[in-house]
């Protein structure tokens, strides 16, 4: 192995990748998730429940008389993925100068775990999940067409409006940014210098390179939260630490992700490092409008 590193901390390793976590794995802010500690269901999956949209009743008569039944749908989702990352440094390379061990190694093997991560969810946006479409060029995506697609989700799908997103090609994403640019907001903005899009039509957007067409045409997805449900647990290590192999979790703030580093030394004298990640992820309401491209 042509890799050179000198001593690194595990926990050290762990506390620095925060910040590549939170930026790998922030388009999942946009999911319902269910990232709790226990397993309750012999650990082989996670069943969540989303509500559905309820109605007003009339008071008049009593607060007794005008209750009205709830519906809570259950979604299972199957703890059936178990991936990440795995890398280790022979005695002669860790005898070698010092690098940093983050940027080289563990910042791309994070992008790569959340990269999976993504996919799988991705994987979900199709015809069969997600019924209703909206034909839209990337040289026309506009502002215009979020608004659209707000109004599609509220009148339409009846979905909530709170919690709504959008994933997009980085085509669709730059005509979004484009159309921002020439509205009639003086000057330069942070946003206008980062080619960041800001809430638009209740949407928070996210930029993808892996938002490919699924054979499908598609380039986008407009949604609330309740349509892709995504759950995560954190892979037992109590016989791995009796084995000596050290174990870090790192949780990642506002999300409760649980990512899992292990380092360990084997006999043939290579130092591994492993970051890896139990989850699972499933469709949940048909709350979502699917953006072709023709």
């Amino acid at each position: 192995m042509a890799n050179t590193v000198a001593g690194v901390n595990l926990a050290e390793i762990a506390q620095e990748s925060l910040a590549g976590l939170s930026s790998c794995f922030a388009p999942l802010a946009a999911l319902t998730t269910d990232f709790s500690a226990d397993v309750r269901d012999a650990g082989a999956s996670v069943t969540t429940r989303y509500p559905t949209k309820p109605t007003a009743a009339d008071m008049a008569t009593g607060y007794k008389t005008a209750a009205a039944d709830v519906t809570m749908t259950a979604a299972t989702i199957t703890l059936g993925t178990h991936y990440g990352f795995t890398y280790g440094f022979t005695d002669v390379e860790r005898s070698k100068s010092s690098i940093n061990l983050n940027a080289l190694f563990i910042e791309p093997a994070l992008q790569a775990l959340g990269d999976k991560v993504f996919g799988d969810i991705w994987n979900l946006v199709t015809a069969a999940n997600f019924a209703t479409n909206s034909v839209i060029t990337a040289a026309n995506f506009d502002r215009d067409d979020l608004a659209d697609l707000s109004a599609t989700l509220t009148d339409t799908k009846k979905a909530p409006k709170q919690g709504r997103s959008i994933f997009m090609n980085p085509s669709y994403y730059a005509s979004l940014v484009k159309s921002l640019n020439s509205a009639e907001v003086p000057g330069i903005t942070a946003d206008k210098a980062e080619a960041m899009v800001p809430r638009v039509a209740k949407f928070d957007s996210y930029e993808t390179d892996l938002a490919d067409a699924n054979d499908e045409d598609l380039a986008a997805f407009a949604f609330q939260r309740n349509s892709l449900l995504m759950a995560g647990r954190t892979v037992d290590s109590e016989l791995a630490a009796q084995a000596g192999i050290e174990v870090e979790t790192v949780t990642i703030p506002a999300l409760g992700l649980p990512v899992q580093f292990r380092r360990w030394y084997d006999s043939d004298g290579i130092l591994y490092y492993n970051c890896n990640l139990l989850y699972g992820v499933s469709k949940g309401v048909d709350y979502g409008v699917r953006v072709l491209t023709a």
